[in-house]
């Protein structure tokens, strides 16, 4: 399968499951560098790549925001 459905389909899946409540709780740097290394790792095995700024490059250039953006965007709506 090319790499530009299985991004459709973690972005479609995997992110929600990943997130879910998350805007709900006080992240800890911690815990957000967790959540964050979860979801680069797929894209490390899917692309090859193992550099966070390459992965933010491509999801950028795909059209998706970074994991950390996607949280802030998901507080600042429960608000």
């Amino acid at each position: 399968m090319c790499e530009t459905v299985m991004t459709h389909l973690f972005n479609s899946y995997c992110k929600p499951i990943l997130l879910r409540g998350v805007e709900s709780v006080r992240l800890s740097r911690k815990n957000l560098s967790s959540l964050s290394h979860s979801w680069y790792a797929i894209f490390w095995k899917l692309f090859g790549v193992n550099d966070v700024d390459c992965i933010n490059d491509i999801l950028h250039f795909m059209g998706y925001r970074p994991l950390a953006t996607k949280i802030d965007a998901r507080r600042i709506g429960l608000l």
